[in-house]
């Protein structure tokens, strides 16, 4: 166990076990709702901290599409990161970190803690973005194929079963690339679902999160 960061090798075990199950099912529903041509092989990383050791695990599912000519290129990519700690964890309105998260996205480029392309806090640097509901953060400005981007949390600890995953990552993130709107994707009912607030600093606008 790491005495910074208390994340037993247990904890990492788990963590990497739900990577895997979601890498499986979420490219089995994304290639059987042909909304891509196909999914092309999963990018995984693992953000390091030299005081902390392993903090975050992250997937990223290429969504593979044909043009005119029937060439293939990624048109876009549905990520994911499990932070355990480190600053993918949000803190709440008192300044507290909430505790691990699961972050799901659809982004133009696939995550990478390496280039610092991931879901990391303060979120100053992503804005400005459109905040639907205090659930989801949007920017309609994208280059992916599958229109805006999108970013949604939930707090890991809710997904403790199959159904939960099923109910919190996989439907909404295949809802939400289908175009159907935000509060039929991500209903505030939605197990684990967590809310954004906005919190101004000297540096701009960051994000605080609480629970439904």
């Amino acid at each position: 166990m790491s005495s910074d960061t208390g994340i037993s090798n247990e904890q990492w075990r788990a963590a990497h076990a739900m990577q895997q199950q979601l890498d499986s099912v979420l490219a089995e529903t994304l290639n059987a709702s042909r909304l891509c041509h196909k999914i092309g092989d999963v990018q995984h990383s693992v953000q390091q901290s030299p005081a902390q050791g392993r903090v975050a695990l992250a997937s990223s599912l290429p969504l593979i599409v044909r043009n005119k000519k029937r060439k293939e290129f990624t048109g876009g990519w549905l990520n994911y990161q499990i932070s355990l700690a480190g600053d993918g964890v949000p803190l709440a309105a008192d300044g507290t970190a909430l505790g691990a998260v699961l972050h799901v996205a659809h982004w133009a480029c696939e995550f990478a803690f390496e280039y610092d392309a991931y879901v990391g806090f303060p979120a100053s640097a992503w804005q400005p973005w459109e905040n639907k509901g205090q659930r989801l953060l949007w920017w309609e400005e994208s280059e992916s194929h599958f229109g805006p981007e999108w970013t949604y949390s939930v707090e890991l600890a809710a997904l403790g079963n199959d159904a939960l995953l099923q109910a919190a990552v996989v439907a909404p993130a295949l809802a939400l690339l289908q175009g159907r709107a935000f509060d039929e994707a991500l209903p505030e009912t939605l197990t684990g679902l967590l809310r954004y607030h906005e919190q101004e600093t000297a540096d701009g606008v960051d994000l605080r999160v609480s629970r439904g």
